[in-house]
């Protein structure tokens, strides 16, 4: 009893250190290409190396840190490259997840994005918000699409490539003007229209031209 309550612990402390970590490279406080210092962060935390390590190597296998054997760990470069690698899966994927779910998206959950749409809009032109109105938007269209899609491995690699652009998102959308917001809910407004309708070739064009639009939005910060 004492060895699983000792096990359950150490994975609370796993988590917290991963999460802490996590908000670090997203927050830029650890930056791309600087190198983790486990046994400052273990002092700083009190706590041993094991758990930073487990949450290094989670961190590594999302794609956000890079372990080198007998060199040690660091932050994960920021690359046109990568950014453009990431968005050509995105655009795939998400492709694909549009046509398919929007055949199986319940009416009541359209109507309730319908809705959410409406006060996305209304945050806009009153200015409440800019990024965290394009967050919720994001969070609201893609994930209902991603649940009805019906597809847990399709949704765990659509979710693993967003975690990635997720940092140059962040750095990107820092002085988002209200016209680029404006353009971010009309896209999100196309593709809701087609799931209204049932058009799924349609639906699915939508998205991704969406997403392009959103990779195209993106890069101009990294050139």
């Amino acid at each position: 009893m004492k060895k699983n309550e000792s096990s359950n612990k150490r994975k609370l402390v796993t988590e917290d250190i991963y999460s802490f970590i996590k908000e670090k490279i997203f927050s830029y406080s650890l930056t791309p290409g600087e190198k983790v210092n486990i046994d400052q962060m273990a002092r700083e935390l009190n706590v041993s190396n094991i758990p930073i390590r487990e949450a290094l190597s989670r961190l590594a296998s999302e794609g956000l840190v890079q372990i080198i054997p007998y060199k040690g760990v660091t932050v994960a470069e920021m690359s046109l490259k990568d950014l453009d690698e990431l968005y050509e899966i995105r655009i795939e994927l998400e492709g694909y997840a549009a046509r398919k779910a929007t055949q199986l998206i319940p009416e009541a959950e359209i109507n309730w994005l319908d809705e959410e749409m409406k006060r996305c809009f209304l945050s806009i032109e009153t200015c409440k918000g800019n990024l965290e109105t394009v967050m919720k938007m994001n969070e609201q269209l893609h994930g209902t699409i991603l649940k009805y899609a019906h597809n847990e491995n399709l949704s765990n690699l659509i979710k693993q490539s967003l975690q990635r652009i997720e940092r140059y998102l962040i750095y990107a959308r820092r002085d988002l003007d209200i016209e680029t917001v404006k353009r971010e809910w009309h896209e999100h407004q196309a593709i809701l229209s087609f799931l209204k309708e049932r058009n799924n070739q349609m639906a699915e064009k939508a998205m991704r031209n969406h997403i392009s639009n959103s990779h195209q939005r993106t890069r101009k910060f990294f050139l």
